[in-house]
């Protein structure tokens, strides 16, 4: 998942140096395994004293020399091709990838002209409103299942594919802004003719505030509620850590790299698949985006959004949010709103949810521990019980699920 650049081109970098492991791994067995020459003096028996020939005699590398070579190769090729499985050692196993089956799967045109991939969970006659989850980008709406499956049954439960990502069709006119997303997730709002709350993770909560900017008109009509979990009002740079650097480096260094990346997307692409297949992109993830209580099938799951994602869909998504703010819109959202946020982010720091929580008025603000960006993953049964409270009190109280006692809300 990518959310501001420095994620995706750090995802590159570890690309890159798994293919330069496996460039030394090709170097020692070539190396270890050729034939060595070696010059011997021979001297005429029929020749005079001073008349001496000179013989190449080609000879094999040495046994135990050969043997050393080959095995530090394979080794090398074992850690770019299954270091994997050597990282998932390393952290517990459980939970696998969920399954949740959707009950209709539709396609829907978005204004962006993308064939927009929108799946249905749950009653579809649910009581109250539909639950609309928009993922993170980067990912696909399986970002969302391991929450989406904790919900209580009788909701009726909407995820969906933004354009470019899981089976949604890139935008035709390659336009990722956020304000023609916003009119994307208004064509699948319209599509349920029916109240819903709308619920964005990361780019998802950015998507959220600019309907809002758009739609106003639909806020406590059509829309009764958001969720904002583990997300921003501006450009993402603004609320990541070291973001003093990164707003350096945005303009000179940033963006060329990412116009680049956008340009040359299947090398890019195999790229991230030496990342994931080394385990490279596994240590990344946890680094940046778990805090800690994330299993291996987890990691995992999250991990292959290395390779199954377009570069170039991921660069231009992470240029246009590069362009946005929605700080100015935040004081003009009335309907309530949860914003979830995880204590150990650092993608998007906590102190953007409590700006979030400050101008919104009729906000309510969860802090969830052990939670850093991928919270709704790492922690979704908390996030899934939040959002079940909230959407209960939303919709006058039916299917209320309390939240859990260690995410208690934040100070406002």
């Amino acid at each position: 998942m990518a959310t501001h650049p420095s994620q995706q081109l750090t995802l590159l970098a570890l690309g890159l140096a798994a293919l330069a492991i496996l460039a030394l791994a090709g170097y020692i067995l070539y190396r270890t395994n050729r034939r060595q020459a070696s010059v011997t003096a021979v001297r005429s028996p029929d020749a005079s004293s001073s008349d001496i020939q000179a013989t190449v005699v080609s000879e094999p590398a040495g046994r135990r020399r050969r043997a050393v070579g080959n095995w530090i190769a394979a080794a090398l090729l074992l850690g770019v091709f299954a270091g994997k499985y050597l990282v998932g050692a390393l952290y517990a196993s459980g939970d696998e990838a969920p399954d949740v089956v959707p009950s209709k799967v539709m396609k829907i045109r978005g204004e962006s002209g993308a064939e927009l991939s929108v799946a249905h969970y749950g009653s579809p006659e649910g009581q109250g409103p539909t639950l609309v989850f928009t993922h993170g980008w980067g990912a696909d709406r399986r970002d969302w299942l391991y929450a989406i499956r904790n919900l209580p049954p009788a909701l009726h439960v909407v995820a969906w594919d933004l354009p470019g990502l899981g089976e949604s069709t890139p935008p035709s006119r390659s336009d990722y802004s956020m304000s023609m997303m916003a009119k994307d997730l208004d064509r699948i709002v319209t599509s349920l003719d029916r109240p819903v709350v709308l619920i964005g993770h990361s780019v998802g909560g950015i998507i959220n505030i600019e309907y809002a900017r758009q739609f106003p008109a639909k806020l406590g009509s059509t829309v009764r509620g958001l969720v904002q979990a583990n997300t921003t009002f501006t450009n993402p740079i603004e609320t990541k850590k070291n973001a003093e650097l990164s707003r350096k480096l945005q303009e000179p260094v940033l963006e060329p790299l990412l116009h680049g990346v956008a340009w040359t997307s299947p090398v890019a692409r195999a790229l991230g698949w030496l990342a994931y297949q080394s385990g490279l992109a596994h240590l990344q993830l946890a680094a940046q985006s778990f805090a800690g209580a994330q299993t291996w099938q987890q990691l995992d799951e999250m991990a292959r959004y290395a390779y199954r994602s377009s570069p170039g869909v991921v660069s231009r998504g992470v240029l246009a949010m590069l362009k946005w703010d929605g700080s100015d819109v935040l004081p003009r959202i009335a309907v309530p709103t949860l914003i979830i946020s995880g204590n150990e982010d650092v993608t998007t720091l906590p102190w953007a949810s409590d700006r979030m929580a400050r101008d919104i008025r009729s906000s309510e603000r969860i802090a969830v521990s052990r939670a850093a960006h991928l919270g709704p993953v790492e922690q979704h049964k908390r996030y899934a019980e939040a959002i079940a409270s909230f959407v209960a009190k939303a919709s006058g109280g039916a299917n209320r699920t309390p939240v859990a006692q260690a995410d208690v809300p934040a100070s406002r």
